[in-house]
């Protein structure tokens, strides 16, 4: 069965979520799971993390002004209660490591094209929504 979230926060548990555009919500994800291509953006979120709190109303609405802009983008939540250390969820864990997320928020943004890590971004700490909303437009500008 899949979970599907308005919001997922320290009320839903440690996983992986998707943002579905058709939905209008977030998808836990059963695994690990990063799109061949496209745009990634990741939010790594920790439920004990009050920073986290603080820029959730940024982020979601970040995700809801964005989401249908680009064809091939999907935007990603990696939630813990404290970093792979305290993770009850094996894909959000996994991504935990693999970007060496040790600083939260962070916010990691991916091209991958042809199965191929293509651009790497990684923001440690809140970011405000005009430097989401530019990072965000040069990875739209350098995926074609």
């Amino acid at each position: 069965m899949t979970n599907i979230y308005p919001y997922p926060g320290p009320a839903t548990p440690n996983g992986l979520y998707l943002y579905s555009t058709t939905e209008k919500r977030w998808i836990q994800l059963e695994r690990f799971w990063l799109s061949e291509n496209g745009i990634h953006v990741i939010y790594f979120d920790n439920t004990l993390c009050p920073a986290c709190r603080k820029f959730d109303k940024t982020w979601f609405t970040f995700v809801e002004q964005n989401a249908e802009k680009a064809r091939d983008t999907y935007f990603m939540i990696a939630l813990c209660d404290w970093f792979a250390g305290q993770c009850g969820s094996e894909p959000a864990r996994r991504l935990f490591e693999i970007f060496d997320v040790h600083v939260s928020p962070t916010i990691v943004f991916l091209i991958r094209k042809g199965g191929e890590l293509k651009k790497s971004l990684k923001h440690e700490g809140v970011m405000s929504m005009e430097k989401l909303a530019m990072t965000f437009a040069v990875l739209l500008s350098l995926n074609v």
